[in-house]
């Protein structure tokens, strides 16, 4: 475990000093990151760069690290809070950046010491350049504590713990509109690829590489997970207890990200066997690799025998083509292989237990441990894998250890346009298209935002949807919530029925007159019959739109069981049908007016079928009430409608017009009742 320490800051001594005596015991005493850190190194290996602000690669140029007299500083704070708080965005690194960048620009130099508000207000004007609205939050957020923490310890001259980073999060995806709908639509996976890898998964795949994608998917489809947490899991993850009442239940145990620690995962029961198929596949893919590790940690000084390794003795001499065999090299490139991993190509020069140093040497950075973090090894990772396992063109090594990462999982399900049709993804592979035949495409994380909203849809509360999500705190659901503002509005009905949102239902009863009180607190105040059924149109609001024209109002409303109703519709819709048919040489000919008369009894023709076919299905209960929703006819949305197609297919679709033609037209025809 890391030594961790209080930084007390000596009140009688200078800022100067004080700041040399943080940074002396982060670097001295700290054991955050491991002993053998390289502190000197700008370049701590899968943890920080430390770079200027812009710099991306993680090998940067001697022109692109930080600055001689800030740099000290930043590798103590980071160390520091890293220990203290640990974090797997690690935003300290972004703050830090955008704070030297400021120095540099308000001061003429980089030193902590000179930290001022207007120093923290250009780091802010600095991060809002460099960073997305999500990014530059957390930045800003950075920014804060750090401006906190060194007044706070006395490390600078300044006092800066009232200063308020100004940039506000940003506004959450749960809106109405187009773009609100696009924004989901990203967040969510397409449907045609996840039937595409259910379909893959249900066909039992043999190949190595199919079998790895689609059990991991199948994984982040039967609980909301991160990858990284899937890809970590252990060997003897599944857990199976009896709840309250001794039903079995199936879970996963492993430990969450972002705060929640250790727990276990339930997996619905509708996804029960998928995921246990899943895991035993994943174990049938690990078992050689878990031998392999299980056998070097409890022999590491012995060459570890797989099936096609030579059957010679340990110290016995070997050929070129036996080290091949035993290094589990392809033998049609024996001198290549053996000279690309930097051994010698002639006969006798290695034994099984010379070898094993050279193997040994080749170890994963971390092994024995595959997350040492979560204390899993090698030898229990349920995706431990052999070096190559899937590769195409190079051979398995049955004495390499490889651990699959992020991206190793991700590049077979996205499309890498900068390898073009080089890269195949498991898509390709099995020839599934979009509608439009495009190449089709998911990522790992939208699994996750897909079972998140489906369980907001299912009426999870907030606090399960987090437990079983792994977070900490019940506000990040929102970023994963993409029900529609239909559905919201649907299940706000369904908790209380009096407060319908897209119109009245209503029923019609029997009143005697009541007090206008009354009558004001009623959802469906009036009503009067039609001549197909009765309209439940609100009058004090606004007089009839529609008159004469009930069929194509959204006001009117029908009872299944009045056969004299059911012969008007009938009556009006043979007349109506060959009103049209008599009128389409008319509409070709192109006589004035006869294009809108036309499209006008063609709707009413369409919604008359609907309603006869409606009440005379054999499923509908008798007494039951029907009414068509919205789309009602007019010439306000035919113009819309007409425009708004001209102007999307113009050549310039996203202008301004466009969109506000598809939003009229949208609401005219919104079918929401």
């Amino acid at each position: 475990m890391a030594n961790l320490f209080h930084f007390k800051p000596r009140a009688e001594i200078t800022a100067e000093e004080n700041l040399r005596a943080f940074i002396n015991k982060c670097r001295d005493e700290l054991t955050v990151f491991g002993s053998e850190l390289d502190w000197n190194a700008h370049v701590w290996p899968k943890l920080a760069v430390f770079a200027k602000l812009g710099v991306t690669t993680r090998k940067p140029r001697p022109e692109q690290l930080m600055a001689d007299d800030f740099v000290e500083f930043a590798k103590a704070y980071f160390r520091y809070q890293q220990g203290h708080k640990p974090t797997g965005t690690k935003n300290e690194l972004k703050a830090l950046r955008a704070v030297e960048s400021a120095l540099i620009q308000v001061n003429g130099n980089a030193s902590i010491v000179g930290l001022s508000i207007v120093c923290l207000d250009e780091a802010i004007v600095l991060t809002k350049q460099h960073y997305s609205d999500g990014g530059a939050y957390h930045c800003g957020r950075e920014i804060e504590r750090l401006a906190r923490f060194v007044s706070t310890h006395h490390l600078i001259p300044a006092n800066l713990k009232t200063w308020k980073s100004p940039i506000p999060r940003p506004s959450d995806t749960t809106k109405t509109g187009k773009e609100a709908k696009a924004a989901r639509d990203k967040k969510l996976p397409d449907e045609i690829a996840l039937n595409a890898l259910a379909e893959i998964f249900a066909s039992d795949p043999s190949d190595g590489r199919d079998i790895f994608t689609t059990s991991v998917f199948a994984m982040l489809m039967s609980a909301p997970s991160r990858i990284s947490e899937i890809l970590a899991l252990p060997a003897d993850c599944e857990v199976i207890e009896k709840d309250n009442n001794g039903v079995e239940r199936y879970g996963w145990r492993f430990f969450s990200g972002k705060g929640f620690e250790g727990d276990i995962k339930w997996i619905p029961t509708v996804m029960v066997e998928v995921a246990k198929t899943a895991v035993k596949r994943a174990k049938q893919l690990s078992s050689e690799a878990r031998k392999l590790a299980t056998w070097i940690e409890k022999h590491p000084d012995k060459f570890y025998r797989h099936k096609n390794c030579p059957k010679v003795a340990d110290d016995e001499p070997l050929t070129a083509t036996q080290v091949c065999q035993a290094l589990g090299l392809k033998n049609d490139r024996a001198l290549t292989n053996l000279r690309s991993r930097g051994l010698a190509t002639q006969d006798g020069r290695y034994t099984l237990d010379t070898l094993c140093l050279h193997i040994q040497e080749r170890l994963p950075d971390d092994f024995p441990f595959f997350d040492r973090e979560k204390g899993i090894k090698y030898s229990n990772a349920l995706f431990a894998l052999n070096k190559n396992q899937f590769h195409g063109n190079r051979g398995c090594l049955p004495v390499e250890l490889h651990q699959p990462t992020n991206n190793f999982f991700n590049n077979d399900i996205i499309i890498r346009n900068i390898l073009g049709h080089a890269h195949r993804n498991i898509f390709d592979r099995h020839d599934y298209r979009s509608a439009t035949g495009q190449r089709l495409k998911v990522t790992s994380h939208q699994a996750r935002h897909l079972l998140n909203t489906i369980a907001q849809r299912g009426g999870l509360s907030n606090l399960e949807i987090a437990k079983w999500s792994g977070r900490a705190d019940v506000r990040q659901n929102r970023t994963y919530n993409h029900m529609t503002e239909y559905e919201l509005v649907a299940m706000a009905e369904k908790i209380d029925t009096s407060k319908t949102m897209f119109g009245p239902v209503g029923e019609v009863s029997k009143n005697l007159p009541v007090t206008a009180q009354e009558f004001n607190t009623l959802e469906q105040a009036a009503a009067h019959v039609t001549e197909f059924g009765f309209c439940v149109h609100d009058y004090t609001m606004s007089p009839c739109e529609k008159y004469r024209d009930c069929i194509n109002c959204s006001e009117q409303v029908c009872i299944k069981g009045d056969s004299s109703k059911l012969e008007r519709m009938k009556e009006r819709l043979v007349r109506t049908e060959g009103l049209l048919k008599n009128s389409e040489k008319v509409v070709e000919e192109g006589d004035a007016g006869a294009d809108r008369w036309f499209t006008y009894h063609q709707k009413t023709a369409t919604r008359l079928r609907e309603l006869v076919s409606i009440i005379e299905n054999p499923e509908i209960e008798e007494g039951a009430q029907i009414k068509l929703r919205g789309n009602d006819f007019s010439q306000l949305r035919r113009v819309a409608q007409k425009k708004a197609v001209e102007s999307i297919s113009s050549d310039h679709p996203d202008n301004e017009e466009a969109s506000v033609l598809e939003d009229i037209s949208k609401m005219l025809g919104g079918g929401i009742g």
